[in-house]
């Protein structure tokens, strides 16, 4: 009996500790809570704050990123299209807005142009570069893009005007001093291919025009003086070629060519003769711009052009008719008119206000008229035909 009660007080030892072990943690975490919610509901909302504008960060970032794409794909098809205008209106909102997009945009304008130039399309290819450097004008890759826009145009020389002008808008001494030696190779390319084909006077042209922008060249200066030297100027090439006698990596070369330009003022000039047949043919420019193959016609008392050759000279140059004549030729008398122009020259051999005739009647293959007394006479002259050598001296 005694261990029946024993048992069920045992039982109920056990059960009422469990009870109030029960209600104890109840009341700690009922404690507990209610401590968190009277001391941390500021930091609770502040924290439900951030993460509401973190979520709308996010959501705005994914749409500006979508917005910046779609207006990347707009310039591209602008350009594709060819439209240059909107492409440039669309880059300045994507450089104003959507930065990140730039370089993947501006490759794409740049090998675009790049095909253009290729192709051809030249007026194109213009259109682009100029839409691209009014948004960014310092960019060296579309600079040069211009360069070699107008120099696959076969037009030399606003080539190289671009070229030198790369130099002001770089920012370092490296850059500046590439851009210098790109433009000088530029220059040195075309002058390899005007000296190879013996067009001095457009050697000495381009060099003037270069000089503006690049005065402290030596090699420009040099090129000057060898232009000079073959045109016959010997006088204006010994006093242009008297800074390089002191340069290191000019003066043996040019102390050589100082030798040659003494003897040939030493001596008559000796002027090169084609042969056509029986005749000889003779260089001559007249106004200083336009190139006349005359052949030499002792017996004739005046000059002659060709009515194609005069047409040509007229587009060029600036002519003053005179009167007609009465001609006396092989086939019976013609009439020609009679211009003049300021300055007619052979190698630096000048007459001025020289007067020619034109006559429609003179047609022949393989020059543009006849180099008559009215110049010839102005000079000591002797035809070598043995060597093909015309000798002319000043009276």
């Amino acid at each position: 009996m005694w261990r029946t009660a024993l048992f069920f007080g045992l039982i109920g030892s056990v059960t009422l500790n469990v009870y109030l072990f029960m209600q104890l943690n109840v009341l700690t975490i009922e404690n507990k809570f209610q401590q968190e919610v009277r001391v941390h509901p500021q930091q609770r909302d502040a924290q439900m704050k951030k993460d509401k504008i973190k979520s709308i960060e996010n959501v705005n970032d994914i749409d500006s990123r979508k917005r910046s794409q779609q207006v990347a794909n707009k310039i591209k098809q602008s350009i594709d299209a060819k439209d240059y205008f909107n492409a440039r209106f669309l880059i300045n909102t994507l450089a104003n807005d959507h930065e990140a997009e730039l370089p993947e945009v501006r490759l794409f304008w740049l090998q675009a142009t790049e095909a253009l130039i290729q192709q051809k399309s030249f007026t194109h290819a213009e259109d682009s570069i100029s839409a691209y450097l009014a948004f960014e004008p310092d960019d060296g890759d579309f600079l040069y893009l211009q360069v070699d826009l107008y120099w696959q145009q076969q037009l030399p020389l606003l080539a190289i005007k671009y070229a030198y002008e790369v130099q002001y808008h770089v920012y370092n001494e490296v850059s500046n001093r590439n851009a210098i030696n790109y433009a000088r190779a530029r220059v040195q390319q075309h002058a390899d291919v005007l000296i190879s084909t013996n067009l001095w006077l457009e050697l000495r042209d381009l060099v003037e025009e270069v000089i503006i922008f690049d005065p402290q060249s030596l090699n420009l200066q040099w090129l000057f003086v060898r232009a000079q030297f073959e045109l016959g100027e010997f006088e204006y090439a010994r006093n242009a070629i008297e800074p390089l006698l002191s340069e290191p990596n000019y003066k043996i070369k040019a102390l050589a060519l100082l030798a040659e330009i003494e003897a040939a003022l030493r001596k008559p000039q000796s002027i090169p003769l084609s042969r056509q047949g029986e005749h000889f043919i003779v260089q001559a420019l007249m106004n200083d711009t336009f190139k006349v193959s005359l052949m030499l016609d002792t017996g004739a008392s005046i000059s002659l052009l060709s009515e194609p050759a005069f047409e040509a000279l007229s587009q060029y140059s600036e002519v003053t008719y005179i009167k007609n004549i009465n001609l006396n030729t092989a086939g019976g008398t013609v009439t020609a008119s009679i211009y003049q122009v300021a300055e007619f020259a052979i190698q630096g051999y000048i007459v001025n206000d020289f007067v020619f005739a034109v006559s429609p009647s003179y047609v022949t293959e393989g020059n543009d008229g006849l180099l008559g007394m009215n110049f010839l006479s102005a000079f000591d002259f002797h035809i070598d035909q043995n060597n093909s050598l015309l000798i002319l001296k000043n009276k």
